[in-house]
């Protein structure tokens, strides 16, 4: 029987991943909050904001607890989006679905790399107007 897939990705494989990926989450949870800018205060604040419907309060030892190696205590999966956006990032998003092989979809990633694509598109086109040019003039 063929397990391979054809979509790239693992989900629909017959042979389970390997899914131990929680120190590398909570490694790329810990870069992440060193880059962002914002303090663990600041990302708690930033993570209650976004988890204030549910009456929850995060506070910079959580943080410590759910994201040291050494704690048996981890942040309850439903809180993740919260944590993304305290973030501005989905890496530790991406951490999580490596093992499927899928990423998660950043919307204005996405949109600049459309950007990019034009600027390249519109530079290529400038080449071939100024060789035509070049050709009119000799």
């Amino acid at each position: 029987m063929n397990t391979e897939n054809t979509t790239g990705n693992n989900i629909e494989s017959e042979q389970p991943p390997y899914c131990d990926v929680q120190t590398e989450f909570i490694h790329c949870v810990n870069n992440c909050m060193r880059t962002t800018g914002y303090t663990r205060r600041g990302l708690a604040k930033r993570m209650n904001e976004a988890l204030q419907a549910l009456e929850i309060e995060i506070d910079e030892n959580k943080l410590n607890k759910w994201f040291a190696l050494s704690q048996s205590t981890s942040m309850p999966i439903h809180y993740l989006p919260a944590l993304l956006w305290a973030l501005n990032s989905t890496e530790p998003a991406d951490v999580l679905l490596a093992p499927l092989v899928i990423k998660a979809v950043d919307n204005r990633a996405i949109l600049l790399q459309e950007a990019a694509q034009c600027d390249f598109e519109i530079k290529k086109l400038e080449a071939r107007k100024q060789k035509l040019f070049e050709k009119v003039n000799s």
